[in-house]
């Protein structure tokens, strides 16, 4: 009885959410998310959203179909439902797509984020430091981070694995390499970045868990010298490091320098 009892209370309680959303009757019945990503390129960025819903389909590929209204001052991006494909990548998981908006100058715009029927207007706000999403109200949407750090120019960061805590003296070796060659590592502004995280100390937050490494060590650092020989430092200078180091530097132009690749 009691079993039975609580089995009613929760499914009273997720139906009163969906109806006081008004999920129930619209043509996508879940939540979708928004999360801001601005992709990095060598001539230009774009300011992109990549949406998913909350709800798992049985294939991982169900794409998100979406209107797109997009001029100069304003935005309006309507999802009208979920598609399905010929071919099931047979692994569950939320529907998706990508909203790309190409790239944005500074300035505020409106802009809609409509879940079918369910409407919502808010501001998008741009400047040469971050972007911002305002919206007074969320239906059937949830913005994930309502501001998002922009990399700023001439920034470089990643990640040092090894498996030997005695290795962290190659580590440091290296690092004053980088800085010998004119590398910065300044305290730097806290907030998400997308690509990397900076915590309320100015300090590169370290992904242990995903990782791969029994120890790791996250670094940024700012370089307005001569981009090939810092490549150089770090391809051809930290290749005899390859057997205890795994050297992994991304940059503010969206390239991606290792120790390990010719």
């Amino acid at each position: 009885m009691n079993r039975l009892l609580i089995f009613c209370t929760l499914t009273l309680l997720l139906s009163c959410e969906y109806n006081d959303t008004g999920l129930t009757n619209n043509p996508i019945d879940s939540k979708i998310f928004i999360e801001t990503r601005e992709l990095l390129d060598i001539n230009f960025r774009s300011l992109t959203f990549h949406c998913k819903t909350e709800k798992i389909y049985p294939c991982v590929n169900f794409p998100i179909l979406t209107d797109k209204g997009i001029n100069d001052n304003s935005f309006q991006i309507t999802f009208t439902g979920v598609g399905e494909i010929t071919i099931c990548l047979t692994a569950p998981g939320p529907a998706s797509t990508v909203v790309d908006l190409k790239s944005v100058k500074s300035g505020e715009y409106p802009i809609e984020f409509n879940n079918a029927k369910l409407k919502n207007r808010g501001i998008l706000k741009v400047n040469d430091s971050e972007i911002q999403l305002v919206f007074s109200q969320q239906t059937g949407i949830e913005i994930v981070r309502p501001i998002t750090k922009r990399v700023p120019q001439n920034t470089y960061w990643g990640t040092i694995g090894y498996h030997q805590s005695s290795s962290i003296n190659l580590v440091n070796e290296f690092l004053q390499k980088l800085t010998n060659k004119g590398a910065k590592f300044n305290k730097q502004t806290p907030g998400h970045y997308f690509y990397y995280e900076i915590d309320e100390n100015g300090d590169i937050v370290t992904d242990m868990q995903n990782s791969g490494y029994y120890f790791v060590k996250a670094f940024i650092f700012q370089f307005d010298g001569d981009e090939s020989e810092l490549k150089n430092v770090i391809k051809i200078d930290g290749k005899p490091y390859k057997a205890d180091l795994s050297i992994n530097v991304e940059t503010f132009k969206g390239e991606q320098i290792n120790n390990w690749t010719e």
